[in-house]
Parts: structure tokens; C-alpha cells; sequence
């Protein structure tokens, strides 16, 4: 691939590659960070990247690539920080009502890679299931089969979510007044 065809595909999919990182949550620097990380990937593999509209999909698969790596080296940082960490936070009790963006995250978050990654295809980048199965590396049907099954998993989550919300943290701290259990020496 030469210098003008690289600038070509770079000024044709940048867009979609940003708006790609950003319905995955990434921060600003994250984005950018994963879109170069891709379009190095495409530069060193020239020779392979596909013409037409099936490159953006070929750079799909590179980022979704990408980005598992990225969420590899942020679960081991997480889990460092979990073994370092001396005082254990408390979570913040959950908001009553409807589901909120933070519960819809958690419950992204809770399903597998390959299923998150399909259902914010189809549903953030507006992929059909045929070409999701191509930047997930399945057929059309398979692709279609998954996304029903993850889209059931995510309305299970999300149903767990709101129970959860519906329920009041059962809380109580013995008082000054309160009788207390004195065990014997």
C-alpha cells in the first residue's frame, strides 16, 4: 500500500473508527490511543487490508482486536490494585427507579467479549449481524443466531439490574442503647 492509498483509507474510516471508539466508553486519549494502534496494524499489513467497503470492516476486526487487549491490560491493572488495596470501598446503594446508563454498563460488561462486542456493532455502529459476523470472523446466520442469544442474556442482566435497584440496602447499626451479645470467657 502506498503513502496516498493509506491516506485514502485513513480519511474514509477515521470517522467511523472514532465513533467505533466511542460507543465502547473510551476515554478521549483511549480513543485515540486504540484508533492508531489500528491504523498501525493496517499500515504494517497493507499488503492484506481489503478494498472498498470491506476494509472498514477488515478495521473493525483490528479494533475489536485491539481493544481486547486493551481491556486485558486494564482487568490485570484492576486486579493489582484490588490485591494492593489495603480499605475496602463500599458501593453506593443503587438508585430506585428505572435502569440507569451506569446499570446498562454493568450489565455490558457482565456478558462476554464476543457478545458486548456484536450487540454494540448492530446496535452503536449500525452494522447489520451479516457484517458483525464478518468483524467477529462468523457467518451471517451464526451471526444472527449469537446476537439473539446475547441479546437475551443482556435483557436477563438487565432485568437482575432493576430488581436489584428495587431493593433497599438493609441497613442497621447498633446504637448506644441497643442490648448487645456478650459472649462468655
Amino acid at each position: 500500500m502506498d503513502a496516498s492509498r493509506f491516506r485514502a483509507l485513513f480519511v474514509a474510516t477515521y470517522p467511523a473508527l472514532a465513533r467505533y471508539a466511542r460507543h465502547r466508553g473510551l476515554d478521549r486519549d483511549e480513543a485515540e490511543d486504540l484508533i492508531a494502534s489500528t491504523f498501525e496494524v493496517a499500515w504494517r499489513r497493507a499488503d492484506i487490508v481489503p478494498e472498498g467497503d470491506e476494509a472498514l470492516l477488515w478495521l473493525y476486526t483490528v479494533a475489536f482486536n485491539q481493544l481486547r487487549n486493551l481491556r486485558r491490560r486494564h482487568q490485570r491493572d484492576r486486579d493489582l490494585s484490588l490485591r494492593l488495596r489495603v480499605l475496602e470501598e463500599v458501593a453506593p446503594p443503587a438508585e430506585p427507579g428505572d435502569l440507569t446508563i451506569e446499570s446498562i454498563r454493568r450489565a455490558l460488561h457482565q456478558l462476554g467479549d464476543n457478545d458486548r462486542e456484536l450487540i454494540l456493532l448492530v446496535a452503536g455502529e449500525g452494522l447489520s449481524p451479516a457484517q458483525a459476523g464478518v468483524v467477529l470472523g462468523c457467518g451471517a446466520v451464526a451471526a444472527r443466531t449469537r446476537l439473539h442469544r446475547a441479546r437475551r442474556r443482556l435483557t436477563g442482566l438487565l432485568e437482575n439490574e432493576r430488581e436489584l435497584s428495587r431493593m433497599a440496602p438493609c441497613r442497621h447499626e447498633l446504637g448506644e442503647n441497643d442490648k448487645t451479645w456478650e459472649t462468655s470467657k
